[in-house]
């Protein structure tokens, strides 16, 4: 019978453990998103002064993400956010509107992959 309540505890703690992690994770890419919306707005408007500000302010943003994203999710994904990243900056410093317009949209993709990829599915487990 003892074995049988802490085994349920434990499944409660794992079950809890899991949920949380997945409204954090939630959370978070959604406010990561909204700052990619604006920069995408700023960037389509040709407001390179204002979309370097965001871009840091979005990179600031990220740096504090990345530390707990690291220890819920796969590192290549994190990776790939990076390089992305960088390559926004120099494409947002550079004004080049084309390229600038790819790597936030492939930014976008990853940051609203990665909650998805995490959330228990059919589709996630076979």
């Amino acid at each position: 019978m003892r074995s049988i309540l802490l085994s349920i505890l434990f499944l409660a703690v794992i079950i809890a453990g899991s949920l949380s992690t997945l409204y954090y994770l939630d959370n978070q890419s959604e406010a990561l998103l909204q700052q990619l919306d604006m920069l995408e707005t700023q960037i389509e408007a040709e407001k390179w002064d204002d979309a370097r500000i965001s871009t840091k302010e979005f990179k600031e943003k990220w740096v504090k993400a990345d530390r707990t994203w690291s220890m819920l999710i796969d590192h290549y994904e994190i990776d790939y956010i990076n390089m992305d990243l960088g390559e926004l900056e120099a494409y947002v410093k550079n004004k080049d509107k084309a390229n600038a317009m790819a790597k936030l949209e492939s930014l976008q993709l990853l940051v609203e992959h990665i909650p998805e990829k995490e959330r228990p599915s059919l589709k996630n487990i076979f």
